[in-house]
């Protein structure tokens, strides 16, 4: 008797997430059909898998030994697959995930480039905040995204693309209230307090980063204005309506004409470092193709480039 690949993915899936059951639910198969894939398996293999009467399933020395093979042939199994596939590798409905940042940038690029390089590929995009695109991406709503700080999974694979710098910006007119502490030193979150904050709302990445800047310095700024959408809150601390958390790579038009200014400010804020992330379940091999494709556009852009110097 010989091994098969639904016998090295139901054991590689058992171990990974620990339950025959949930395995079964991530192939879509039964239960008993996982049982089966198993047992024969061990026959191939001349041992047991997994210890007898532990709650969670446990694979044994044999089993994680196998598992790691497997995991190897599933692998190139993959690859084979994508090469016998074409140059294209993907086709149908493809649900992408991405955050604001990249949506500016770098949105209509991945959509133009997807339709010459994969023709057949029906892309259903969403744009929303990193956490959220975390969870659909880890709950199975999202076959890839392009995200900030994604949760760890075995599920999921996640390739870092870039950071992104976050600076302080505002209306020149507007930051007159801080010519008294001489607008060209770094200011701290008491100097910038009393201004008006234009930010994501909560449970976004940069609403978190704000938050924690002001209560490193012990204050909470007067009044803030939230905005789901990035482009608005530019434009919003362009009309002078507040100051704005934004990531750099957005601004280039609007710090060259001098809509906006940089506000020097300590301590500094971390940047944010995006990713682009997507499920190991997806069938075939192309979306590791449209992860690189994603990548290659990002680190070609304003995202990883633009650094004002004013």
């Amino acid at each position: 008797m010989k091994f098969t690949l639904p016998q090295l993915e139901a054991l590689v899936w058992v171990v990974r997430l620990g339950s025959f059951r949930a395995a079964a639910l991530r192939l879509s198969i039964t239960q008993p059909a996982i049982s089966v894939r198993l047992r024969e398996l061990e026959q191939v293999v001349g041992g047991a898998l997994f210890q007898r009467g532990s709650y969670r399933a446990q694979p044994t020395v044999l089993g994680r030994q196998i598992a790691w093979q497997a995991e190897r042939v599933l692998e190139q199994a993959e690859t084979f697959e994508q090469r016998m596939a074409g140059a294209t590798g993907l086709a149908g409905p493809i649900r992408i995930g991405v955050a604001d940042t990249f949506a500016m940038t770098c949105g209509s690029r991945l959509m133009r480039e997807i339709e010459t390089r994969h023709p057949g590929v029906q892309a259903e995009l969403r744009v929303d905040f990193s956490v959220r695109l975390d969870a659909s991406l880890r709950g199975g709503d999202l076959d890839i995204a392009v995200l900030t700080s994604p949760t760890p999974d075995a599920l999921v694979q996640v390739r870092p693309l870039i950071d992104l710098p976050l600076q302080w910006v505002g209306n020149p007119q507007r930051l007159q209230s801080l010519a008294g502490t001489g607008r060209r030193r770094a200011h701290g979150p008491a100097d910038i307090a009393h201004l008006p904050i234009v930010t994501n709302p909560s449970p976004s990445n940069l609403y978190f980063s704000i938050a924690e800047w002001f209560q490193r310095g012990g204050v909470q700024p007067s009044r803030l204005i939230t905005c789901n959408s990035l482009g608005i809150m530019a434009r919003l601390a362009c009309d002078g309506t507040g100051l704005s958390l934004l990531p750099v790579g957005i601004l280039r038009e609007e710090i060259s004409d001098g809509l906006l200014v940089i506000v020097p400010t300590l301590p500094p804020i971390a940047p944010h470092e995006a990713a682009v992330a997507f499920r190991q379940d997806f069938p075939g091999g192309g979306i590791a193709q449209l992860a690189d494709l994603i990548k290659e556009i990002a680190v070609d852009s304003d995202l990883a480039h633009y650094r004002p110097t004013r």
